[in-house]
């Protein structure tokens, strides 16, 4: 059982070993082409680099002008949102201070109105009425004097024409 154990522990540190290999291996692999990898772009950078120079430099500027014409649109289009926000609070507000005036008008009006009240101050409708009861006793007062008037005349006459049949009586 024991010889059993070491050829399994042995079979074990083969395979160890072997896969550590075999991941060196595969490691120095990787290494060695990313070195060619490196190797080949700097000959092609050599040999194409003025072109591919000017080429990056244009695809930068493009990629500038894209990115400037974006961020103005973005800027435009927050502050566009910006004023609507504002805009609308402000009307908002404003429309709050007259509703809030509004009420103050209207609390005050209240208030003078019960003082008034209390002081006995007539209201315009009771002085309307006052003024239109005051005017037709004028017009009557103006009939009653008229009639007393041509009741006066002629009861002054009555004396004279008695006075005056009673002469051409005798």
């Amino acid at each position: 059982m024991a010889t059993r154990k070491k050829k399994t522990v042995k079979s074990r540190t083969r395979k160890a070993r072997s896969r550590a290999t075999t991941a060196q291996g595969a490691l120095i692999e990787n290494v060695q082409q990313i070195w060619l990898a490196g190797m080949g772009a700097v000959a092609k950078a050599q040999k194409e680099g003025p072109a591919a120079f000017q080429d990056a430099v244009a695809e930068g500027f493009k990629l500038l002008t894209r990115s400037r014409s974006n961020a103005e649109e973005m800027i435009r289009e927050a502050f566009e949102s910006a004023q609507e926000s504002v805009q609308a609070k402000l009307g908002s507000a404003r429309d709050q201070a007259s509703e809030t005036w509004d009420n103050l008008e209207t609390l005050f009006q209240s208030r003078v109105h019960k003082a008034m009240n209390q002081l006995g101050v007539p209201t315009a409708e009771e002085i309307r009425v006052l003024t239109r009861r005051v005017a037709e006793l004028n017009a009557t007062v103006k009939t009653l004097s008229a009639k007393q008037a041509r009741a006066k005349r002629s009861a002054g006459k009555a004396p004279a024409r008695r006075r005056a049949r009673a002469k051409t009586a005798r």
